[in-house]
């Protein structure tokens, strides 16, 4: 079939000729995808606004002979509380451009579609730390890379919460006197409470949390450490 239907969301564009744009959409049945947006550099055009980075709706594309080319679009999310606010700009930004470099195109990733959307809402009306964090780690975990959160990666024996525990870049939590490498953390309970949060709760059971200041921005650079640990560095220390 050459025409088809997708639902989407605007994680990068570029310009293409004098009037058009080439934008690269994460789709909940497609994964990430480029398509030609005909005429969205031309004040007034009907696909002007869509191109903005952060749009979610349906998009109607007809397959050419080099990219699908946009037909039609419905508006599905627009990202107005965004404009203006570095803040939450920022935290979208960095999430679209990780999306777009950990996934490959044409892979569907329903799960993180559905995040990544929940995130790109809820950052844009109310700059959520925790849901950028949340968002963080179901990338993580569906890419089949979620630590162990539970029990000592190397004596396998149930983690008590207490003292003497690290989190090792090479699958999670280990005891202290277990760790055999360098790349570990000290990690404190708190953290690991907030670890077991974010990787283990609904999203819709997190985005409500209250948590310590201190307790984030340590449990941010854990999974930060762990990130750059299995794909190098992409995100900065102090984005939130």
């Amino acid at each position: 079939m050459r025409s088809s239907k997708i639902e989407a969301i605007v994680i990068k564009r570029r310009n293409f000729s004098e009037k058009d744009r080439v934008l690269t959409l994460f789709s909940r049945d497609r994964g990430k995808i480029e398509v030609i947006a005909k005429g969205s550099r031309r004040p007034g055009s009907r696909f002007s606004y869509f191109s903005d980075i952060g749009s979610v709706g349906q998009f109607y594309l007809y397959q050419s002979k080099s990219m699908p080319i946009v037909t039609d679009y419905k508006a599905i999310f627009s990202p107005e509380g965004a404009r203006g606010e570095f803040g939450k700009t920022n935290k979208l930004g960095f999430a679209f451009k990780l999306i777009d470099k950990l996934f490959e195109s044409g892979e569907p990733h329903a799960k993180t579609y559905e995040i990544l959307r929940l995130a790109t809402e809820n950052i844009s009306d109310n700059e959520s730390q925790l849901v950028f964090l949340t968002f963080l780690g179901n990338v993580i975990s569906d890419l089949g890379l979620k630590p162990e959160l539970h029990q000592c990666i190397v004596c396998r024996k149930k983690i008590d919460d207490g003292g003497g525990l690290v989190f090792s870049s090479e699958g999670g939590l280990s005891h202290a006197d277990c760790a055999i490498e360098n790349n570990q953390k000290k990690i404190s309970r708190d953290e690991i409470k907030l670890l077991r949060l974010i990787f283990d709760m609904p999203y819709n059971k997190i985005s409500q949390a209250r948590v310590n200041s201190k307790v984030f921005k340590k449990t941010y650079r854990l999974i930060l450490y762990y990130l750059e640990w299995n794909f190098g560095k992409i995100l900065p220390e102090e984005v939130l």
